[in-house]
């Protein structure tokens, strides 16, 4: 009894694209040092949906998907000496969470906005 997921396109690429763009970006990032080339990405966290998919001996109901979002970024330079802290997006201003403090005295760095997605406005920031 198994159920085995395909995960994302890899297999689509063009691996001769790819080796191109690769030598093409290590001569833009020539004259940078190492500490001065960052990383950014971010992730979504759906934290309370439900599993999508399971093992199982019979067909099982499913259950509606909970659509909480909150949206984490990543940030560090090429050589690992500067990591930025972890920015969180989320729905809430005040989420339940803190109680009657804030997430910035808490320590995080939050910002929300309706979809709880990154917008240019907060990534110039």
């Amino acid at each position: 009894l198994k159920e085995y997921k395909r995960h994302g396109e890899a297999a689509s690429a063009d691996l001769a694209a790819a080796e191109d763009e690769r030598k093409w970006l290590l001569e833009i990032l020539a004259p940078y040092a190492k500490r001065d080339r960052w990383n950014v990405d971010e992730s979504g966290l759906f934290g309370f949906a439900p599993p999508d998919r399971g093992l199982a001996l019979k067909q099982m109901k499913g259950k509606k998907s909970n659509k909480f979002r909150i949206t984490v970024t990543f940030a560090c330079n090429t050589d690992g000496s500067e990591k930025l802290p972890i920015f969180y997006i989320g729905k809430s201003k005040q989420p339940q969470c803190f109680k009657k403090t804030s997430p910035h005295q808490a320590g995080f760095y939050y910002h929300n906005n309706k979809t709880a997605w990154m917008t240019s406005q907060y990534f110039e920031e």
